[in-house]
């Protein structure tokens, strides 16, 4: 139980272990092998279990209506996606902006603005991002002058709504808790378009300069086309060509019961063809057949396998095929139109899965050659290794099973690199329903018609019934459990900093350090807390923490607590410096061919101008 307040030396103490379990807790946010989730569940139980707080004070999160809200809107946002509302509108703009690189430019980040004002945008970001690069490939354009852009403005655009964002939500309720009025469903749009507007100048005249990617079209297709996808993932020296001994397989085995590549870990992945055998090198279009596992090896048959040199000597030892010899400067390649980069989503279910458990080859009949994990080169992919958030994958299939993957949009993004973007097929009228639900959702925040958590959930209700969600376990599935779970468990742990008088000691250290100063200072101090934390650990983690300290501390200097939380807010959203500050900065990384120092190169100093922006502007439509 929690010690009275009366008592010092106990208060002390209580608070003393409260500071111990947060700055653990933001420790371990930082090493990307903890998911955040169970971060979270970790401070709450030590919250617990230390008696810093109560059983119904350690599982009020979970009934706080933010939390159902989040759920709710995670709903909505699948009810979208599945549509193909977001796919159809980029889809839409790639066809009339196509001829110039700016009026595509911008208008994909207004598109991205626009979706994460009601959604969430790491879901925008998958939706768009294969049609982004397949753009790219046709305007013969780097996809690394527009991903990061439209990576910082879904995070910007989150800040439109009430609802885009979950520290939005959040700074609304705190408020509420502590007696003031809720804010209103567009009161973060004014700051947020101007911010929007300055964000937009400076990542076309300055950011997209500062990234030097290639611009011409001999450059473009030297740094990007598909056979430099085979250089960058470092997979020639993995693939070779053998011919099949003329007395082999009498019995007419398939590769499926010739068991290659559990006994000699190699894969079959194309038969030549007799037309492509002098074509056969590096580079040079092919057009061999690729080969599925109930293929069956005839005598004389030259095949392209895939596998390490020291297991194709074992292979050639026992079955005494025979490997063509590399010459130096030279490799056999294999048809690279049927190459994908396979990007994870943050909350995939492949996530601490090995590709054994996930069964790339049984379940899409596609190999996996390679795999490149974040900030480090590509490595072939050991059987045994669980995938972590930020690897990405360089499959190998007939289109037809890339396609399959592709349409998982919950677990991976799938990059072709093919000048005419795959499209999805929607029903029409299920478009028209999810975008008719979506307006009535905004004109009932707009108007107040109804208190926003029960607009939200008719909303998700609507979507469901409706079928734009086509199932109801498809409802359940778009829900973002880990994001559910950080929010709920992250909670308490404003609540012990309120119980042991933390807050007030660090509102204190504010008011004493900058308040004689004015509160202007005190709220640019705040914002940049905020902002530094968030390039680190979680938006949602940040704002839950320092919302209680921004009202208690205005409170404390006699002035409106709106302008402190509004601060808090936008700098918890305004994460571009690191590309773990957000999902969408990790997802684009790959695509973008993105450095981590591209992101503190291009992203720091949009963070200091969008900074004084908003330092500048919320006191003057929130005055203190």
């Amino acid at each position: 139980m929690l010690k009275q307040k009366g008592d010092e030396e106990s208060l002390f103490t209580d608070m003393q272990l409260v500071f111990i379990i947060l700055m653990v807790t933001a420790f371990c946010f930082l090493i990307p092998k903890f998911r955040s989730d169970m971060v979270a569940l970790a401070s709450l139980l030590a919250l617990f279990l230390s008696g810093l707080v109560t059983l119904e004070e350690a599982f009020a999160g979970f009934s706080n209506s933010v939390v159902v809200m989040m759920a709710a809107l995670f709903v909505v946002g699948e009810g979208v996606f599945q549509t193909g509302l977001a796919e159809k509108a980029g889809n839409l703009i790639a066809k009339y902006t196509e001829n110039s690189e700016f009026k595509m430019t911008m208008g994909m980040m207004l598109l991205v603005a626009i979706l994460s004002g009601f959604m969430n945008n790491t879901g925008t970001i998958a939706i768009l991002l294969p049609v982004v690069v397949s753009l790219c490939k046709k305007l013969q354009i780097h996809p690394g002058k527009l991903l990061m852009p439209l990576a910082f403005v879904s995070s910007i655009g989150g800040s439109l709504t009430l609802i885009g964002t979950a520290p939005n939500l959040i700074a609304s309720q705190a408020l509420s808790d502590y007696g003031y009025e809720p804010l209103q469903f567009l009161s973060f749009a004014p700051i947020a378009l101007v911010v929007l507007a300055v964000g937009m100048i400076y990542l076309w005249f300055i950011g997209r300069k500062l990234l030097k990617k290639p611009l011409s079209k001999e450059e473009t297709e030297s740094v990007d086309s598909d056979k430099d996808l085979l250089k960058l993932y470092d997979v020639e020296k993995y693939l070779h060509k053998i011919t099949i001994p003329k007395h082999f397989n009498p019995s007419k085995k398939s590769l499926t019961e010739l068991q290659w590549g559990s006994k000699y870990q190699i894969t079959v992945l194309e038969a030549v063809s007799d037309s492509a055998v002098d074509a056969f090198s590096f580079g040079k279009r092919q057009k061999n057949q690729p080969v599925s596992a109930d293929y069956v090896p005839k005598p004389e048959d030259e095949l392209i396998v895939y596998g390490d040199p020291p297991d194709l000597n074992r292979f050639k030892e026992e079955t005494e095929v025979q490997v063509a010899d590399k010459e130096e400067e030279e490799a056999y390649s294999i048809d690279t139109s049927r190459l994908a980069e396979v990007i994870l989503t943050p909350h995939s279910d492949y996530i601490n899965k090995t590709i054994t458990q996930i069964q790339f080859r049984d379940k899409y009949d596609l190999t996996v050659l390679a795999l490149k994990p974040q900030y480090k080169n590509a490595v072939k992919p050991e059987a045994d290794r669980k995938l972590v958030y930020g690897d990405t994958l360089l499959v190998y299939g007939k289109w037809k099973d890339i396609d399959r993957l592709y349409d998982e949009m919950e677990d991976t993004v799938v990059l072709s690199h093919e000048k005419e973007p795959r499209t999805r097929t929607y029903s029409p009228v299920h478009t028209l329903i999810a975008g008719g639900i979506l307006l009535f959702m905004v004109f009932m925040m707009v108007f107040q018609v109804l208190p926003v958590s029960i607009t939200v959930l008719i909303t998700a209700f609507l979507m469901v019934i409706t079928r734009s969600v086509r199932k109801v376990d498809q409802a359940y599935r778009g829900v973002n459990w880990q994001t559910i779970i950080l929010i709920a468990c992250m909670l308490p742990m404003a609540t012990a900093l309120e119980n042991t008088g933390g807050i007030e000691v660090i509102s204190d250290g504010l008011v004493n350090t900058l308040g004689d100063i004015g509160p202007m200072l005190v709220m640019a101090g705040l914002y940049a807390v905020a902002s530094i934390f968030s390039q680190f650990i979680s938006n949602t983690a940040t704002a839950v923490l320092l919302y209680p300290v921004a009202i208690l501390t205005a409170e404390n200097m006699g002035v409106s607590p709106y302008p402190m939380v509004m601060a808090v807010a936008f700098a918890a959203s305004m994460a571009f410096a690191t590309p773990v500050a957000t999902p969408p900065n990790a997802m684009v990384m790959a695509a973008g061919r993105y450095k981590f120092l591209d992101f503190i190169k291009i992203g720091s100093p949009l963070q200091v101008i969008i900074g004084v922006c908003i330092i500048l502007l919320v006191p003057i439509l929130f005055p203190f």
